[in-house]
């Protein structure tokens, strides 16, 4: 697998959201004297909840706070309560009692605290009377980075042998974070083979599920709870493991050593191992249809279905949640064609076509097209055009001769394992490498005597242009299924001609001058200024230098 895609993303050795840290009261962060970043400073503002703070917020760092109470041999239980054999998040309650219980709470055992450890000769934080020292109106947000679970993260937590599996006869080790509750038994257990994200239920506010009668935790309280602890009872035992301090996972420094860790990881592994979750190399994306319509013999009419790839999605991905962002079912379920509730009434056709989000294929591939290698071309084209037949057709596969044919009422009834057999042939059959005409088709050299007036000639490297975006193409299957018919390469730049060895000239469209009339026609001097500065900027290229026209492009014409 290549470390880039995985590497992209590279999280923390526990799957946070990053508004807040430790506190699920907290909201944003707050720099202190003598440091760029506190990823540990939370803003305490609970009381907000019951009318007008008469204060500003707290500035709370809770490393610091989290390191005190270690030294003195105390841990979080010295702060946070806990129900059920979990520690609570909220400060020294289990749940708000109103606004004078809250006020207490926080009152007594914080000024509490400091007079105790004052009271030993050790330094402390404010006390009584200095309400400024807490309530500072100064306080800046600080920098609290965004961490995620990713593929490279999720095999170093499967393959550590000091993370055992719950059950004694089980090898996979799934079963420690994968779980969902059980209704007969009141208490969560590993539904193997059901296995998803954390986010499919654990959102972003604790929510009460009815049918189950119990209140599912925001995905800040199950990480705090589930990782931080996991992490902490590990080092009580000495045990290497993941961070249990708010700068070892939001913290710079933090992420780019588990970055570096998970690289290591990788280049030893060589590819990763692909998540047992009993998914299909290859699939048929295909519209639901209806099965009593299909049974009564109406005629369907429904887009041509899509052969996937599965299996290459999978390795050019950090994690699942990429395309599979609400269960880890297929599209289709829901995303239909009319839209559904489960899919915010977002439809197959633009959960597979919006180019404003990259969860979308086509907005992904877009995505794909603004890196350098390719952005030179894609950044010239009409993204509002309306795609031509064949490019549709590279996904919606044309019914091929000797081939399974891919009915939208027969895949509506597949089993995974058929859509399997039906998709490969297809995918087999498909071309992933870039095609050019044959060398001598294309000129090595393009002489453009635009402005003889002034400069001499400008020679065009013609074929080494071409032969360099071949080259950027050549590991790539994206880029190469994608310019797998013969001239496209060559639309990058002849970009309103057809297909074809010998396309007209640039002239032969952008002769006239420019017109308001026709504001996407410039003209010719434009044109070439447009689209290859355009082309050199969008690739990066260092030469030659847009503004330097003498020693680029234009030598001053002779006298």
């Amino acid at each position: 697998m290549k470390a880039r895609p995985l590497l992209k993303w590279a999280g923390i050795l526990c799957a946070f959201a990053a508004v807040s840290v430790f506190c699920i009261e907290a909201k944003g962060a707050s720099e202190t004297k003598g440091s760029a970043e506190r990823p540990d400073v939370i803003r305490i503002e609970t009381m907000a909840a019951y009318g007008k703070l008469e204060l500003p917020p707290v500035a709370f760092p809770h490393d610091q706070h989290s390191d005190a109470l270690k030294k003195a041999g105390k841990d979080c239980t010295a702060c946070h309560k806990q129900e059920n054999g979990k520690l609570q998040l909220k400060f020294m309650r289990v749940k708000d009692e109103g606004a004078a219980a809250l006020k207490s709470a926080y009152h007594d055992n914080c000024i509490g605290c400091h007079k105790q450890t004052a009271a030993k000769g050790q330094k402390a934080g404010p006390q009584d009377g200095e309400c400024r020292a807490c309530h500072n109106p100064k306080a800046k947000p600080g920098t609290q980075l965004e961490v995620g679970f990713t593929n490279v993260l999720h095999y170093r937590h499967v393959a550590s042998k000091d993370i055992p599996s719950p059950m004694a006869e089980e090898k996979d080790n799934c079963g420690r974070c994968h779980h969902e509750y059980n209704k007969a038994a009141k208490k969560t257990v590993w539904a193997k083979g059901k296995e998803g994200t954390c986010r499919y239920c654990h959102l972003d506010n604790p929510v009460k599920d009815q049918a189950l009668g119990v209140e599912v935790k925001s995905f800040r309280q199950a990480a705090h709870n589930d990782c931080v602890l996991c992490h902490q009872t590990m080092e009580a035992k000495k045990i290497a493991s993941g961070p249990v301090r708010c700068a070892g996972c939001h913290g710079s420094e933090a992420q780019k050593a588990v970055q570096d860790n998970n690289k290591k990881a990788l280049d030893k592994v060589g590819e990763l191992p692909r998540l047992k979750r009993g998914q299909p190399d290859a699939a048929v994306i295909s519209v639901n249809v209806d099965k009593a319509a299909v049974a009564s013999g109406a005629k369907i009419y429904a887009m041509r279905p899509v052969p996937f790839d599965h299996k290459v999605h999978e390795k050019q991905n950090d994690t699942c949640r990429v395309c599979h962002h609400k269960a880890m079912d297929s599209c289709t379920k829901c995303h239909t064609v009319q839209g559904s509730k489960e899919s915010d009434f977002v439809t197959l056709e633009q959960a597979m076509h919006r180019m404003e989000t990259n969860r979308s294929c086509a907005g992904c591939h877009q995505t794909r097209q603004a890196e350098p290698k390719c952005a030179g071309c894609h950044n010239a084209s009409d993204k509002a055009k309306k795609p031509e037949a064949a490019t549709c057709a590279k996904c919606h596969a044309e019914p091929v001769a000797g081939m399974p044919a891919l009915d939208p009422a027969a895949l509506s009834t597949m089993k995974i394992e058929e859509e399997k057999t039906l998709a490969e042939p297809y995918l087999t059959a498909r071309k992933m490498e870039a095609q050019i005409y044959a060398q001598d088709d294309i000129p090595e050299k393009v002489v453009i005597k635009g402005l003889v007036d002034e400069y001499e000639p400008s020679e065009l490297p013609h074929r080494k242009i071409v032969a360099t975006l071949l080259k950027n193409m050549k590991d790539d299957k994206l880029a190469g299924y994608f310019h797998s018919d013969m001239g496209t390469v060559c639309r990058g730049c002849h970009h309103n001609s057809p297909a074809s060895k010998t396309p007209p000239s640039c002239a032969s469209c952008h002769a006239k001058p420019f017109s308001a009339k026709e504001p996407a026609r410039p003209g010719l001097k434009a044109a070439y200024h447009d689209q290859c500065m355009g082309c050199h900027k969008a690739m990066k290229l260092e030469k030659p230098v847009a503004t330097d026209c003498n020693n680029g492009c234009h030598k001053p014409r002779k006298k």
